[in-house]
């Protein structure tokens, strides 16, 4: 079995305020070097938007029609945010009117994953985590409601477990945590208007991706291109997937409309994942025809 997944100290990086490091330096070591660069832009890019919008406001309080016409954008701004904040809500209610909440009784397997996943992030209350059914949909996501967050797992993900992938489902929902850890779901109407910047937001969060890769990976390391293939082939086919073949695909699989399409996303392409986890010393699968050395940087054939 692998070992929890480490970088060198050159990897380390500062982050914007949150709880990882403070708990485990190492932690602080996987965090995606863009992630915080990316996050100073959308910060400062927010600001400026803010400084110019309250700039604008107080130059139109002298004209009564600008003022007039600043009003009624307003309230449309207002109007949309309510919207947004209902429907979230309702997704939230929906989540926990229907799911199934996980507890040390119900579903304990995965309880005693997200437990110990939990607690080595370091992390000081667990997220309430929800198994949904959504019609054969392989996905699991965090988010978070009124300072309350949540982690939901479809239900075909959880099936996985069922068919000897119990690492699988175990990175995939370190995954998860590690967004609640790092606090890539607080203070999101700080950076709102910087993520309306081109690229810039879908930039920021693929590299919340690659570091929450990382913290998968080191909570769960012999289950993390595991994961990643879960996804990318589904239950049923992802052990017939070479992880080297794919990883090669980021060479073979590339121009302008495969570029444009990973630029506008707010996740990397999964081959590129795939690459970037096994280069950083994941293990890959013994299943797979090819491993990859990564000490060595040799490719072995079994």
């Amino acid at each position: 079995m692998a070992g929890p997944l480490t970088l060198p100290p050159s990897s380390l990086c500062m982050h914007y305020p949150q709880l990882i490091a403070r708990h485990d330096p190492a932690l602080g070591a996987l965090v995606h070097p863009k992630e915080r660069l990316y996050y100073a832009m959308l910060l400062v890019a927010s600001l400026a938007l803010y400084a110019l919008l309250a700039l604008f406001l107080l130059g139109a309080v002298a004209t009564p029609e600008t003022g007039a016409a600043i009003g009624a954008v307003g309230l449309y701004a207002a109007l949309f945010g309510l919207g947004f904040f209902f429907v979230h809500g309702l997704m939230i209610g929906r989540i926990r009117g229907n799911g199934v909440r996980v507890t040390a009784s119900q579903f304990p397997a995965l309880h005693r994953q997200v437990t110990a996943h939990a607690a080595r992030l370091g992390m000081r209350a667990i997220p309430d985590v929800f198994i949904m059914q959504e019609g054969g949909a392989l996905n699991a996501f965090a988010t978070r409601f009124f300072g309350r967050d949540f982690v939901v797992v479809y239900s075909d993900v959880l099936a996985l477990a069922q068919a000897r992938g119990e690492a699988a489902v175990g990175f995939i929902v370190a995954h998860e945590l590690g967004h609640v850890a790092r606090g890539h779901l607080r203070f999101r109407w700080l950076t709102m208007p910087g993520r309306l910047v081109p690229y810039l937001g879908a930039a920021w969060s693929r590299a919340c991706e690659y570091t929450c890769d990382r913290f998968g990976a080191h909570c769960q390391p012999e289950g993390a291109v595991d994961g990643l293939l879960v996804l990318a082939a589904g239950p049923a086919l992802y052990r017939e997937v070479d992880a080297r073949e794919y990883m090669r695909q980021v060479e073979t699989e590339k121009g302008f409309w495969v570029k444009r399409a990973e630029l506008m996303s707010t996740h990397p392409h999964l081959p590129r994942r795939v690459a970037a986890l096994v280069r950083a010393g994941a293990a890959v699968p013994d299943y797979s025809p090819i491993r990859y050395d990564a000490h060595a940087g040799l490719h072995v054939a079994r």
